[in-house]
Order: structure tokens, then C-alpha cells, then sequence
């Protein structure tokens, strides 16, 4: 009786569960000598390699593991050729009823046997990798993810594996090392990685307490991947890093402008900082918009919401003096030969919505000069004209901010946001 043996159809068996490397050699192609080129089975074998075929065919993979079983009983000195199949086989349909090890075992049999084929290696180990990974045992998958790596340098999915493998058995350097490669590999050659790249070395250098990292990764996401969570994720990253009140005032302006504001004590501390840079009028607006949105007096809020309260009505008392010398503030700076006073001029008009006095009292100090930090007057001078919704002209204020390496960052993502890479509202 001539057997009805496929490999053909057997080599895709293992697609089925979403593994797209072809795992089964084709007879034809195998090299070597002896039992290898007969590419035969043994007489005594084609029933039960029969009945492998048709399990197979009809999906019954417990069907087609016993006809497997079957085989490998059968009480003959088997053939190079016959072990490699038998293995193989068997592979496959421990692989399909998700016996992992037992898969990850039958298929590394046939990987070393003589049977198998050079070229064929690399994708057998890519597909142990991926197995070993299902069995929970990542120390195999780092083992064969290692030696695909070897022969597939191009191959993310590998890299993804590896990085994953090395993450679960909390080895952070090896981590960071697999995917930064990967990343960078990807980047430089104009290809985006995908948003579980970035999330991977973003939560390695997390733990790892690296927060330069951590932010790098998160800028990267809310580039590619814009989402309201990453834009929170980003705006808690800075305000770890951040080192001065200056730097944390425009944070949370960044925060209000993507409108990822969501906490009551981010509110109260913009307020505390506006305040303290002589700006009551923008305490006061945030403080309200707080209580507009439901955040400030919400019921587990009670000890913010009284904070809040406080600084509200100092901010109104403050609001009241400052207002009424904003015409005498404004002869005076413009009476003045350096343009500082016109930039603290244009921030108070900017803090009582007065968009458009912002945008000519901060042009005029930044052009006057003598202004003791340009970078921020250009940065709020971009806030002045995205909040008037031209964001032609925010985008060139943005990009004058290029000295002070915390402001420099916040521009180049209030640039992002105006440029259309956040898929958060405006606030």
C-alpha cells in the first residue's frame, strides 16, 4: 500500500495557532545520506502515517498525536527518516492541543536530527522560541530566540520575544539592550516600532528608575500612538523630572493644554505656582476650571477642594489690584529700553485671556531683548497664539525655544499637540 502522506499540507499545521514560520521540512529537500534520502517511510509505518494524514485533515489533533504515538510503537529499527517525521509530527499536534513543552521537545528533536535542513534551522528556532514563550519557560525562549536572532538579525518578532522573555525573568539590562537595538534598527531605517515596543523598554526603564528613558519612550508613543493615557503617562514622567518651579508651572500648562488634567491636586499646585510668579489671574481661571469640571468638588476631593477654596479667594483678592494696573503697567514697560517687563506684561494679559495684548506685549519685550529667560517668553507667546487657534504662528514661537533643555522639550510637545500628533482635545 502507497501512503497518503502530505508534507505539504502539514507544513502550515502550526499557522493554526498563529505561528506564521513554516515549521515542517519538506522530505524532498532533506540532506544527508542513509534513511535521509530514501524519502520514504518504512512499509510497516504507512498505516499509521495514513491515519496521521487524515487526523490531520479532519483538525483532530488528539486523532492525529495518537496515530503519531502509533507510529513511533511500531517495533522496527526505524530510519533517520522515519524519527524525523515521527518527531515532527508529533510537534505538530502537541503544538495544537497547546502541550507546549511537548511540542518545544518533539520539534527540537527534529531539529537535530540529520534530517533536517540547514536552511530550515533558523525558522525552527524562531518557532521553539515562540512555543518555549507559550510554555512559560523563558529561559528556552531566550535560548532558541538567541540562536534565531543569530540568522534573523531583521526579524522583530524575534526581538519582541527575546525582549519579553528577558523582562519576564526581570533582567532589565538585557531587556533595554534587545529592544533598544530593535528600535533603533527600526528608526533608522524610517519604519515605525510598533506601540508594544516602545511600551517595553517604556516599563523597563521605569523599573529600572532610569526617568530620562522613561520619558524618551512615552514623547515616542504620544509621537506614533497619540493617546489621552499617554499624554498623562508623559505629563507625570516630566513632573518627576523636572527641577525648578519654572519648569513645573509650564508642565502643567502643557497638562491643561492637552487636557489631561484629571487630578484635583494638579490644579491647586498650578494655581500655588501662578500665584508665586505674580500671575493671580491665571491661578484664579484655573482654580474655576477645576470646579467647572467636576474635579475639585468631587466627593473624595474634600481636602483639595477646601485648598482650593483658600487660594480661590486670595487669587480673587490679587485679581482685583493687579487688574486695575494693567494700563499702568503696560506705559511702563513700553517706556522701558529692555523688554522684560513687557514679557511679565504679556504673561499677565495671557492669564486673563487676552490673547491678542499677550501676543504684542511678549513680541515686543522678546524684540526689545534683555529678557532673563527668552525661552519661556516664547513659549508663552506660542500658548498667545494657539490659544487665538493660529497654530502657524504658534509652531514658529514653539520652535525659538531652543536654550533651556526642560522648556526646549515641553515646546517640542506643545508642537506635536498643535501639529495634529495628539488625538487629545485642545483644553
Amino acid at each position: 500500500m502507497r501512503s497518503r502522506f502530505n508534507p505539504g499540507v502539514l507544513i502550515a499545521a502550526l499557522g493554526l495557532l498563529g505561528f506564521g514560520t513554516s515549521v515542517v521540512a519538506q522530505p524532498t529537500e532533506a540532506p544527508g545520506g542513509g534513511g535521509c534520502s530514501t524519502n520514504k517511510f518504512s512499509k510497516k509505518l504507512e498505516k499509521s502515517i495514513d491515519g496521521v494524514q487524515k487526523a490531520r485533515d479532519a483538525k483532530d489533533w488528539n486523532g492525529m498525536l495518537a496515530k503519531v504515538q502509533e507510529a513511533a510503537a511500531v517495533p522496527i529499527e526505524k530510519t533517520d527518516f522515519d524519527n524525523f517525521w515521527i518527531h515532527e509530527l508529533g510537534g505538530v499536534a502537541y503544538a495544537n492541543i497547546k502541550q507546549f513543552p511537548d511540542a518545544v521537545r518533539e520539534l527540537d528533536a527534529a531539529l537535530n536530527s540529520p534530517c533536517m535542513k540547514e536552511g530550515d534551522k533558523p525558522g525552527r528556532n524562531k518557532v521553539l522560541m515562540q512555543l518555549s514563550y507559550q510554555a512559560k519557560d523563558y529561559k528556552k525562549t531566550i535560548e532558541y530566540g538567541t540562536r534565531a536572532a543569530q540568522t534573523l538579525p531583521d526579524d522583530t518578532e524575534v526581538a519582541n520575544y527575546l525582549s519579553n522573555a528577558y523582562f519576564q525573568l526581570d533582567d532589565l539590562v538585557n531587556t533595554r539592550k534587545v529592544i533598544s537595538e530593535m528600535i533603533n534598527k527600526l528608526e533608522a531605517s524610517g519604519k515605525v516600532p510598533e506601540e508594544q515596543h516602545y511600551r517595553i523598554l517604556q516599563t523597563a526603564c521605569l523599573r529600572a528608575k532610569d526617568d530620562a528613558c522613561v520619558v524618551e519612550q512615552i514623547e515616542k508613543l504620544v509621537t506614533h500612538y497619540p493617546k489621552p493615557t499617554y499624554w498623562t503617562d508623559l505629563i507625570n514622567a516630566l513632573l518627576r523630572v523636572s527641577r525648578s518651579d519654572r519648569d513645573l508651572l509650564n508642565i502643567l500648562r502643557l497638562a491643561d493644554g492637552v487636557d489631561v488634567m484629571k487630578d484635583p491636586s494638579m490644579y491647586n499646585e498650578m494655581a500655588q505656582l501662578s500665584m508665586a510668579q505674580g500671575l493671580p489671574g491665571e491661578a484664579q481661571s484655573m482654580i474655576e476650571k477645576g470646579f467647572q469640571k467636576g474635579i475639585l468638588n468631587a466627593p473624595d476631593a474634600t481636602r483639595e477642594k477646601d485648598r482650593a477654596n483658600r487660594l480661590l479667594a486670595e487669587a480673587k483678592q490679587a485679581v482685583t489690584l493687579d487688574k486695575s494696573t494693567l494700563d499702568k503697567q503696560d506705559a511702563s514697560a513700553r517706556a522701558k529700553p529692555t523688554g522684560e517687563s513687557d514679557v511679565k506684561l504679556g504673561a499677565a494679559y495671557l492669564s486673563y485671556s487676552q490673547n491678542d495684548k499677550a501676543v504684542e506685549a511678549l513680541q515686543r519685550g522678546i524684540g526689545k531683548g534683555g529678557v532673563k529667560v527668552p525661552d519661556e517668553a516664547s513659549l508663552l507667546l506660542g500658548i498667545a497664539y494657539y490659544r487665538m487657534n493660529n497654530k502657524a504662528e504658534a509652531g514658529k514661537a514653539f520652535q525659538n525655544v531652543k536654550q533651556d533643555p526642560m522648556l526646549t522639550r515641553i515646546a517640542k510637545l506643545w508642537l506635536m499637540h498643535i501639529g495634529g500628533g495628539s488625538a487629545v482635545a485642545a483644553g
